[in-house]
């Protein structure tokens, strides 16, 4: 083990994609996933001179980088500060040579551009991050224009001339700026075994809070099984988003578990599982397949987006069930038991324990309706509705989700392309895989305001249909019965989403006999639905 002192400017010349620089990025660590915010927060801290750690890379003929790309030549491993080093990639605008996706970097390196306010006094300037306001004052100017800027005097000649502030006073600022690239950072370095270096970035991360037990376990793995996370996991992840399910890796790995293990308690599974290879590869196989399965299924159903559900926990026991009953598995039953799980916010607290609990009363059922039934028997919440539900606030995430797909359900078209489903794309009939519903106020609140509505009346998931974008985008500032006369909506598409036809409802002086119409309305429907998914 070795340790050196660099500054900021030496270890960005480490990480420039096109002199293939001699950092890169183990399999086993996660992706960049800081916030532009904490970005700006490191940054102020650099200007500062605040301590912001020590880096640990690892000296070794690995060769399983998180990017398979290069020649392997890199033998340099990022063990303890992506996240850090990421960050001063943006801030130089180098992009690192294990970034695979140049659009994703684009877009980053535009959300990330960390701005200071030049205008303020010399122990006391402001970071802050791009908005339209920012973007048009001459005051605030990006970090990575003043540490790439090869003449500071020019730079400070343009912004005091801009901003009519002194040449002098302006230039000691950007200096200032400029130390970043000076910063002093020390590397620890190491060179030990692999598996002794999973152990060592468990017990680095498990001592904080920086990555959960999850993240730790696919560093494990990622050391028994060579290449798993890159050719196998990662790939499996971003199929899954492509088809709308953006799914957090923690969902995958326990749903692994409890199929492979039938626990949901990664720490109890032992090390020797993650060496057997037939073994290993036979249950992600099986995970796949039953993931694939389920989310496949659901779609028929309505949920086309991940972004829909409130809870992505619940999940997990829906593949757990597919994959332990295989053909007698029955994904709207399922659904059932999903949405009153939901509704009861099983996951809400200590989830790992609910999750166990669930695991083994799957595993231990003789029937796939046994085990529904036993998953149902501690949930409190009933599957049943009344009108006061409907009556609340469109921000209850779950009666959202019941409000949608009721309206899926029922085969709701569009407002304006009136031959096309909600939820399916106009140009091909098809389903319309990522679609996130547009929230529709049948009253628009401007409407309502004018009339001294209260805010709580006016937000009423009653007061709320599911449209496409365009059409959402169409329908606003007038009244309901002018809207829908001047673009000729026929009363068949309203039918559609439990929208009471009778047109004295839809002026605004009978708002409130709207609501009670059309919360009763869905009320009913909605107990219908959840029994006909308990009997399907």
């Amino acid at each position: 083990m070795k340790d050196q002192r660099l500054e900021i400017k030496d270890i960005v010349k480490d990480i420039d994609d096109s002199a293939l620089g001699e950092l890169d990025v183990p399999e086993f660590q996660r992706g960049f996933v800081w916030t532009a915010e904490k970005a700006k927060k490191f940054v102020d801290s650099l200007w500062r001179r605040y301590p912001v750690g020590t880096l640990l890379l690892w000296e070794s003929e690995y060769s399983e980088p998180k990017v398979a790309k290069g020649s392997g030549s890199h033998r340099r491993w990022i063990v303890d500060g992506q996240q850090r080093i990421t960050t001063l990639s943006l801030l130089f605008g180098k992009k690192p040579y294990w970034w695979a996706e140049a659009e994703e970097w684009n877009e980053l390196f535009n959300r990330y551009d960390v701005l200071v306010d030049i205008s303020r006094s010399m122990d006391s300037l402001e970071f802050g991050l791009p908005n339209p306001v920012r973007s048009k004052s001459p005051e605030w100017v990006s970090v990575r224009t003043i540490l790439t800027s090869g003449n500071l005097s020019n730079l400070a000649g343009e912004i005091a001339k801009r901003t009519k502030q002194d040449f002098n006073e302006v230039h000691e600022k950007l200096q200032s700026i400029k130390t970043i690239e000076s910063y002093p950072l020390y590397e620890i370095i190491i060179n030990h075994e692999i598996e002794d270096v999973a152990e060592i970035f468990t017990r680095l991360n498990s001592a904080g809070v920086k990555v959960r037990e999850s993240d730790i376990t696919i560093a494990l793995v990622a050391a028994k099984q060579r290449g798993w996370v890159r050719e196998e996991f990662d790939p499996f992840l971003k199929d899954l988003e492509d088809r709308g399910f953006e799914l957090d890796p923690a969902i995958l790995i326990r749903s692994f578990a409890i199929i492979c293990r039938g626990t949901a308690r990664l720490r109890d599974i032992p090390p020797v599982f993650w060496n057997e290879s037939e073994v290993f590869r036979r249950g992600w196989e099986e995970s796949k397949k039953a993931i694939s399965h389920v989310t496949k299924n659901l779609l028929e159903e309505g949920v086309l987006s991940s972004d829909i559900l409130p809870s992505h926990n619940a999940l997990i026991p829906l593949f757990a069930l597919c994959a332990r009953f295989g053909q007698s598995f029955r994904l709207r039953k399922a659904f059932y038991w999903f949405l009153l799980a939901t509704r009861d916010g099983r996951y809400s607290g200590s989830a790992i324990t609910v999750l166990d609990q669930d695991a083994k009363t799957i595993n231990e059922s003789l029937t796939f309706d046994d085990a529904i039934n036993a998953l149902v028997k501690p949930l409190r919440a009933p599957d049943s509705f009344a009108e006061e539900d409907f009556r609340k606030d469109y921000g209850d995430d779950f009666l959202r989700l019941v409000l949608y797909l009721l309206i899926f359900k029922d085969g709701a078209k569009d407002w304006i392309y009136q031959d096309v489903r909600i939820g399916y794309d106009r140009s091909d009939r098809q389903l319309n895989e990522g679609f996130k519903p547009e929230w529709h106020h049948f009253f628009p609140r401007k409407v309502l305001r004018e009339h001294k509505v209260d805010q709580s009346r006016i937000d009423s998931l009653a007061n709320i249909a599911v449209l496409n974008e365009r059409a959402n985008r169409t329908f606003t500032s007038k009244e309901p019965r002018e809207y829908i006369a001047k673009y000729e909506v026929d009363k068949e598409r309203l039918s559609e989403q439990l929208i009471p036809v009778d047109e004295a409802l839809w002026a605004v002086t009978n708002y409130e006999r709207f609501l009670e119409d059309r919360a009763s309305d869905l009320a009913e429907a909605a107990s219908e639905y959840m029994k006909e998914l308990k009997n399907s």
